[in-house]
C-alpha cells in the first residue's frame, strides 16, 4: 500500500507540476546540449591552439637549433683560421729568427777572421820591428866597439830606431827636407 500511496503522490505531483517539470527537463536538456556543444567547441579550439602553439614552438626550436649549428660552425671555422694564422706566424717568426741567427753567426765568424788577420799582421809587424830594432842596436853596438860614440851618432841611432818604429825612413825624411818648397 505504501507503494500505491507513493504512486498516487507521484500522480498528483505530475498533475500539478507535470507541465512545469517537463518544461524544466526540456530546458535542462537544452542547456546540457548547449553546454556540451560549447565544451566541445572550446575543447576543439583549445586543441587547435595547442597544436598550432606546439608546431610554432617546434619550428622556433628548429630555427634556434639551426642558428646554434650555424654559429657553432662559424666559430669552428674562425678557430681554425686563427690557429692557422698563429701557426703561420709562428713558422714565419721561427724562420726569421733562424735567418737572423745565421746572419749573426756569419758576421761573428767574419769579425773573428778579421781580428785574427789583424792580430797576425800586428804580430808580423812587431816581429819585423823587433828585428829592425835589434839590427839597428846591433849595428850601433858594432859601431861603438870600433870607435868612441859621440852624442851626434847616438842621437842619429835613436832617431833611426824611432823612425823605424813609426814606419818611416830617415833617408826619406832627409830627402824631403832638402827639397826646396815651391812657393
Amino acid at each position: 500500500m505504501a507503494d500505491k500511496n507513493m504512486n498516487n503522490v507521484d500522480q498528483i505531483r505530475d498533475l500539478i507540476f507535470g507541465s512545469q517539470l517537463k518544461e524544466f527537463d526540456e530546458r535542462f536538456e537544452t542547456l546540457n546540449k548547449t553546454l556540451k556543444s560549447v565544451e566541445e567547441k572550446v575543447l576543439h579550439t583549445f586543441k587547435e591552439a595547442h597544436s598550432k602553439l606546439q608546431k610554432e614552438t617546434e619550428r622556433s626550436l628548429e630555427a634556434l637549433e639551426q642558428k646554434i649549428d650555424n654559429l657553432s660552425t662559424a666559430t669552428q671555422k674562425e678557430r681554425t683560421k686563427l690557429k692557422e694564422l698563429i701557426d703561420t706566424t709562428d713558422e714565419t717568426l721561427q724562420v726569421q729568427m733562424q735567418n737572423q741567427k745565421n746572419e749573426f753567426l756569419t758576421k761573428l765568424k767574419i769579425m773573428k777572421e778579421n781580428i785574427e788577420d789583424e792580430n797576425e799582421k800586428m804580430n808580423k809587424n812587431l816581429v819585423q820591428m823587433k828585428a829592425q830594432i835589434e839590427s839597428a842596436l846591433n849595428e850601433g853596438l858594432a859601431n861603438l866597439g870600433e870607435e868612441k860614440l859621440s852624442r851626434d851618432a847616438m842621437a842619429g841611432m835613436l832617431l833611426d830606431v824611432a823612425m823605424k818604429i813609426q814606419g818611416t825612413d830617415v833617408n826619406t825624411l832627409l830627402t824631403q827636407e832638402s827639397k826646396p818648397e815651391a812657393k
